[in-house]
């Protein structure tokens, strides 16, 4: 009995003070997630497309202040205001979705904050089967997973909806497209929203080069909603 009591007291002050979660993992909301995407053609200037239900999940670890992003979209699940370049987009010459279906990024271990501040965003990029690094700029976002520990993350609820699900134009990635946007604005924990570019010639890209630029420019919009 004597021996069992130390042992219960423990248990009790590990229940009283446990030890903060080391990770956690959140869902994004593929219903207000999307790719963005451009890319400029000779004679016609920079035709946009998206890539609408952008999916996977954020991975926090608070002890060290880091976060991974590791995201996918369905390559066929292309959005641009001529059906004719859609199709074009989808086929095999630009993202082959017959071939590769599937589009995925998985960012390196960043700083926490800069969901918040802004800042770099390295990761790999798996584009028509083929795997390349790539880096994003994070733009400056209202994130509150970068000032909530993961009590208080647990706990935000519709108050989150002050963030608003509609980013201005002075912060969305360069490849906004002239499309309507959703009309609802859900409650958001975080939204981010990072741009970048790629050369499409090191993806297997190489139809049409005397066109379409090699460059493609690449944006992503994602959004984390309260945790339930």
């Amino acid at each position: 009995m004597r021996a069992a009591l130390p042992a219960a007291l423990l248990a009790a002050a590990f229940a009283a003070h446990p030890f903060p979660l080391a990770a956690e993992t959140l869902s994004v909301d593929a219903a207000h997630s999307h790719a963005e995407f451009g890319v400029h053609v000779l004679w016609f200037g920079k035709i946009a497309g998206r890539l609408d239900g952008l999916q996977g999940t954020l991975d926090l670890d608070r002890r060290q202040g880091m976060a991974t992003v590791d995201v996918h979209v369905a390559a066929a699940a292309v959005r641009m205001d001529d059906r004719r370049y859609a199709d074009w987009a989808r086929g095999p010459d630009f993202f082959d979705a017959a071939q590769h279906p599937q589009i995925r990024f998985v960012s390196q271990p960043f700083p926490l904050d800069r969901l918040q501040q802004g800042g770099a965003l390295a990761g790999t990029l798996t584009l028509r089967g083929i795997s390349r690094p790539v880096r994003f700029e994070l733009l400056p976002q209202p994130c509150r997973l970068a000032a909530l520990d993961p009590a208080q993350a647990a706990t935000v609820s519709a108050s989150a909806a002050g963030i608003n699900a509609s980013a201005s134009a002075a912060t969305a990635p360069t490849t906004t497209l002239a499309v309507a946007a959703s009309t609802t604005a859900p409650a958001v924990l975080c939204r981010a929203l990072a741009r970048g570019s790629i050369e499409r010639a090191h993806f297997g890209m190489t139809a049409q080069r005397f066109t379409i630029g090699d460059r493609v420019e690449l944006g992503l919009v994602l959004s984390i909603p309260p945790t339930p």
